[in-house]
């Protein structure tokens, strides 16, 4: 938490804009501020290289990325995938947001012609409220990638069997 943000903060927010507001912010991460910029929910990724497509972003200019595998169990997330998240958007940001196909191309700096992924699997984003309880016995493994370069070879058979997956079941 960043300094005069406490648990209490975070549960007013919760309680002000609902668990669906959270949501839809977390997904659409660039109109937080509509639920005053401080965001009370993380996002976890059943793929590691998933979180490293999206961390790829901040390998450049020398930075590393680090990726810490956990163990959550689904059950400690709020049980949405992330196309019924953006459904719900429509009162929030409108029904632009609202309409999500199954499968959505994301470019990253790892992956610039994008990465396949599928918006009806949990395991593609879920969604938490605060943090991860019990963080440090949950570690279960350490990636370090010290360039885009590194990342990008690293990812490379996942978002080959991630383009596979959408071949085959386009809808």
């Amino acid at each position: 938490l960043r300094p005069g943000i406490n648990a209490s903060t975070l549960q007013d927010i919760i309680n002000t804009h609902g668990v669906t507001k959270v949501a839809v912010m977390r997904l659409f991460i660039s109109h937080i501020d509509k639920i005053g910029g401080i965001d009370p929910s993380i996002s976890l990724h059943d793929d590691w290289q998933t979180t490293s497509i999206i961390a790829s972003g901040y390998a450049r200019g020398g930075k590393r990325v680090h990726l810490f595998e956990v163990s959550v169990p689904a059950v400690e997330s709020l049980g949405l995938t992330l196309q019924e998240v953006a459904h719900r958007s429509g009162p929030y940001l409108g029904p632009r947001y609202a309409d999500h196909d199954r499968w959505f191309l994301f470019p990253s700096p790892a992956v610039p012609e994008g990465t396949w992924f599928d918006a009806t699997l949990q395991r593609t984003e879920r969604y938490g409220l605060y943090s991860i309880p019990f963080l440090q016995q949950r570690l279960q493994q350490l990636f370090r990638f010290a360039s885009k370069e590194e990342l990008r070879s690293a990812v490379l058979p996942f978002v080959e069997h991630v383009a596979n997956c959408q071949k085959r079941e386009p809808h």
